[in-house]
């Protein structure tokens, strides 16, 4: 296995510099930045996307669902390696403690878009609602990014 830090470190101070924070309207408790949609060939079915969910409130908050009027389904997904294989499971939804965040990141928690409407290329950018159980949602605009790692898979921590 080779080391793949120096290019995980360069993608996520790429990620940094094109953040920007979104904030529901009626709840500024919740914030999600560094959302992204990784590019693939035309022909694939499935994208992966990514982003950092904090919750800045007191009180525990579950994202409950993920959609977008361009894909058929998203779906919450973690990665794990089991027996030196990468696996991926479903995930029902995600909690986020008080004043703490998660990162769906390549090799970890990340959501799957499946059936696009269209083909996305790098510098298009997709709509996309996180629904949380208390009946929030936020809206933010994913743009399409090319991966800078072909195996994202084979980052440890």
């Amino acid at each position: 296995m080779h080391n793949n830090r120096p290019v995980l470190a360069l993608l996520f101070l790429f990620t940094q510099l094109v953040s920007y924070p979104v904030f529901a309207d009626d709840n500024q408790d919740i914030s999600i930045n560094n959302v992204w949609i990784s590019e693939a060939p035309p022909s694939v079915t499935t994208l992966a996307a990514y982003a950092t969910i904090y919750n800045g409130s007191s009180e525990t908050i579950t994202l409950a669902s993920v959609s977008s009027p361009l894909f058929s389904s998203i779906e919450i997904h973690r990665s794990n390696i089991v027996d030196g294989i990468a696996r991926m499971e479903k995930q029902s939804s995600l909690t986020i403690n008080p004043k703490e965040s998660i990162e769906l990141a390549p090799g970890s928690y990340h959501l799957m878009l499946f059936n696009p409407d269209k083909p996305l290329r790098s510098g298009n950018s997709v709509s996309i609602s996180f629904n949380f159980s208390d009946g929030t949602s936020l809206s933010v605009e994913a743009p399409v990014l090319k991966r800078q790692n072909d195996n994202p898979q084979h980052h440890h921590h």
